[in-house]
């Protein structure tokens, strides 16, 4: 059995050092979903404003350029990640950039309002520690294995815009069939001239794509350019013949959030409320969504505190929970609840509600995070 075979190799690379994966940074997922590797098509999804972008990009981009430094050769992996910016600028993407490594290596929080001095001067000290080596060089590694596109935003564009970068990396091979008409070439495989490495493609978001027309010149709606991108592209063509991952961050539906699904208990994302395309949720092999409970005010939430009171200290907006909405290579249904720092676009693990000790020092980070 060839299937066997590859079974076999995959095994032997992991053994001689190859990388397969680069993993999940959630503990509580990884053994559900073990993270980006070839042929996957995954959705990031939440409500508006409760940080589907901030997650592709922790999961794509920042937890990715700390593993590489967690290697003792980095070179080891060959990773590229072609970002489609619908909603983001190119200056937007690297301040996040920047807010992350102030985070990360020095425990300073800024928002993008600040360090651009838009209301303040931003303080020299700041401005020192962003001229470091340390942040300088995380700037660089993380430029090096990103391509941002901030102006291509019709899925045939997109399209068109991976295919080119395919022949840079790799070339598309045919092969003959027997017909009844004859020989017939058709389209066999993509052939990658590094056979280790990870292309991944981010669309953020599909909910914006620009609609454009059919084969027969017909408009399409957005329904239609979602299911174009989703489909047509993405599943028939990048991730299951060239073997590229792609992750699509799709909105919920904005009554998603109404009082009617709050009375029913249904506030948490699911694949039946993505928004302005809920069949493309049949595509995705996996759909992540995030949920913020203090966007609804809920008081209290699988035993974390998540609004202030007089007697107990919140997490509040720092609270986020990451579902398994749906998952083809595992278990799906589980939650796991993760620490949000909105300035820092950084995720982490919770520990459970009743160590009291450890939840005690993520709210004293809550404080510092919020109010610095």
């Amino acid at each position: 059995m060839e299937i066997l075979n590859r079974i076999k190799e995959n095994k032997q690379q992991l053994l001689d050092g190859y990388i397969n994966c680069v993993p999940n940074p959630f503990n509580g997922m990884k053994k559900y979903f073990s993270g980006i590797f070839p042929g996957a098509l995954v959705c990031v999804t939440a409500e508006t404003s409760v940080g589907k972008t901030s997650l592709a990009k922790y999961i794509y981009v920042f937890s990715v350029a700390d593993y590489i430094l967690s290697l003792k050769n980095p070179s080891d992996l060959d990773y590229v990640c072609y970002w489609f910016g619908l909603e983001e600028s190119v200056e937007e993407f690297e301040i996040s950039i920047i807010q992350y490594a102030l985070a990360k290596y020095y425990n300073v929080n800024k928002t993008q309002d600040e360090l651009l001095s838009r209301i303040n001067p931003l303080d020299e000290k700041t401005i020192e520690l962003m001229e470091s080596t340390i942040i300088k060089d995380y700037f660089d590694l993380i430029k090096k294995f990103i391509i941002f596109d901030d102006h291509t935003s019709n899925p045939t564009g997109i399209y068109k815009q991976c295919r080119n970068l395919s022949y840079s990396r790799g070339q598309h091979i045919n092969k003959t069939i027997e017909t009844k008409d004859g020989p017939l070439e058709v389209y066999s495989h993509y052939k990658p001239n590094n056979p280790n490495e990870i292309v991944t493609v981010v669309i953020d978001n599909v909910n914006i794509l620009e609609p454009e027309k059919n084969d027969l010149g017909i408009p399409l709606d957005l329904s239609g350019s979602i299911d174009r991108m989703v489909n047509s592209y993405a599943r028939k063509q990048m991730t299951k013949h060239w073997n590229w991952h792609v992750c699509c961050v799709q909105q919920q539906q904005m009554a998603a959030g109404d009082l009617n699904h709050f009375k029913a208990g249904r506030l948490e994302p699911e694949p039946q409320k993505l928004g302005d395309n809920i069949k493309v949720a049949r595509s995705y092999q996996v759909i992540l969504g995030l949920f913020s409970p203090y966007k609804h005010k809920l008081n209290n939430y699988y035993g974390y505190q998540i609004l202030e009171s007089d007697k107990s200290h919140g997490l509040e907006d720092c609270f986020r929970s990451i579902h398994m909405c749906k998952n083809r290579f595992g278990r799906t249904g589980v939650a796991e609840p993760i620490f949000f720092n909105p300035k820092g676009f950084s995720f982490e693990s919770l520990p459970e509600p009743k160590n009291s000790l450890e939840i005690t020092n993520f709210i004293n980070k809550k404080n510092q995070i919020l109010n610095e």
